[in-house]
């Protein structure tokens, strides 16, 4: 019988599944701040996540975890939390002043900032292989730019460039500080205590009144969005008892070519709802080198 370490169809199934949740995210998201602001969202968001994840914990009763934690580990939950409540407020913001595809190219960074960090913080050892990646995501996002130099020059977008790096750069930090606390916590207990805590402090600042103007396009889109969070981070960490990272992170970095094709098809059957993306041959070859990039990132020697 097949290992389920080993399990690489399993493991390419669920990650295919994680990238298919990811690249059709923004698409949600965009409709989704037609009706809502990126607060409320996010705390509709953290909420329906929370409740879902205590449900899976409770039915396995895997509560019983946190008991073994010290002080230190909850303030690094704590600091985890905070992270990753930012990443999804400044995504959101950063996609307000940008394109659904930009914002996906853009937020390609988190996980090069992640590998960067680990060789730091953690002493990984840093091949020529990954740094050949990484040259290949800075010169990608280089050419990338280039593509949109037009847009680049609207003070919305510089802006959005900046507002993407620092959600990728806060969700680097919670990815750092997940991998620390996985020797205390499993991953679905950490993310139970980030949504619960996203919960309560999201909750004083979202607009609970806009709820009777949403119409029923707009209802979808944010069910669409909530359900996203928990189907997106549970086939990722599924993905991975079944795969090697390295695997699973070369197929996720497909994602932004994924959000390209469904932006475009989106467009073009509702083209009342989200504008086809304008991306001509340095932009795609800025996007095939960043997930070229990506992929030789991931790998481990």
């Amino acid at each position: 019988m097949t290992s389920a370490k080993n399990n690489w169809k399993i493991g390419l199934t669920l990650s295919l599944i994680t990238v298919l949740f990811w690249s059709t995210l923004p698409i949600s998201l965009k409709i989704s701040l037609s009706a809502l602001d990126a607060w409320t969202l996010t705390w509709l968001r953290f909420v329906f996540a929370a409740l879902f994840t205590l449900m899976l914990l409770l039915s396995g009763n895997k509560l019983a975890q946190f008991k073994s934690l010290l002080a230190t580990d909850w303030i690094w939950l704590f600091i985890a939390a905070a992270m990753l409540v930012a990443n999804y407020l400044l995504f959101l913001y950063g996609l307000e002043m940008t394109s659904p595809a930009n914002a996906q190219v853009f937020i390609q960074m988190a996980p090069l900032l992640m590998t960067l960090g680990g060789v730091l913080i953690f002493k990984e050892q840093f091949s020529k292989l990954q740094l050949t990646g990484a040259m290949l995501v800075i010169l990608g996002l280089a050419l990338f730019f280039k593509d949109q130099l037009t847009q680049m020059l609207s003070s919305d977008f510089t802006v959005g460039f900046w507002v993407m790096f620092a959600a990728a750069l806060t969700w680097a930090i919670y990815a750092l500080i997940q991998k620390k606390l996985a020797t205390k916590l499993s991953s679905q207990a950490i993310l139970l205590f980030i949504y619960a805590f996203a919960s309560v402090v999201l909750l004083f600042g979202s607009d609970h009144g806009s709820y009777t103007t949403i119409t029923a396009t707009q209802w979808w889109a944010i069910a669409y969005a909530c359900v996203n969070t928990v189907g997106a981070y549970g086939a990722f960490a599924e993905a991975l008892n079944y795969w090697q990272a390295s695997r699973v992170g070369m197929v996720l970095a497909m994602t932004p070519v994924f959000t390209l094709l469904f932006i475009n098809a989106f467009a073009a059957f509702f083209p009342n709802l989200l504008a086809k993306e304008t991306i001509h041959i340095f932009g795609y070859l800025g996007i095939a080198m960043i997930v070229s990039g990506s992929m030789l990132a991931s790998l481990k020697k």
